[in-house]
């Protein structure tokens, strides 16, 4: 199998944690999970581009190198901008402050995952 289509596989994969992540009120989860599963996503397409792997967790540096390729994906800016912090303010403390996260959130982050892998699967197919 190609390499993107086990990272678009994974991708989907942790959007399924997403989901499941929400139905269990675990909106901190949700949030992480969403971001990356859309890192995983954005990576498979720069994969199915062949652009090598880039080692980051930067969903916002990923979009750019995607828009370099096919400007369309700047349609997605909004939504990869709501879930660029996911990835740290999820897991760690910041100096005195931990990060809260809520329903609303939680529903937006899957909202944009969804609609980011969404975009990408039509770009594959």
């Amino acid at each position: 199998m190609d390499e993107y289509k086990l990272w678009l596989e994974k991708a989907n994969d942790d959007l399924r944690w997403t989901r499941h992540n929400f139905e269990s009120k675990e909106f901190a989860g949700v949030c992480f999970s969403a971001q990356q599963a859309v890192e995983k996503s954005l990576k498979a397409y720069l994969l199915s581009k062949k652009k090598g792997l880039k080692r980051t967790h930067d969903v916002v540096s990923l979009l750019g190198d995607c828009v370099k390729i096919d400007r369309s994906f700047g349609v997605l800016k909004n939504q990869v901008d709501i879930l660029f912090p996911y990835y740290a303010t999820t897991r760690y403390p910041f100096g005195n402050e931990l990060f809260s996260f809520d329903k609303k959130k939680a529903k937006e982050a899957l909202g944009a995952a969804e609609e980011i892998i969404n975009f990408v699967e039509t770009k594959l197919s």
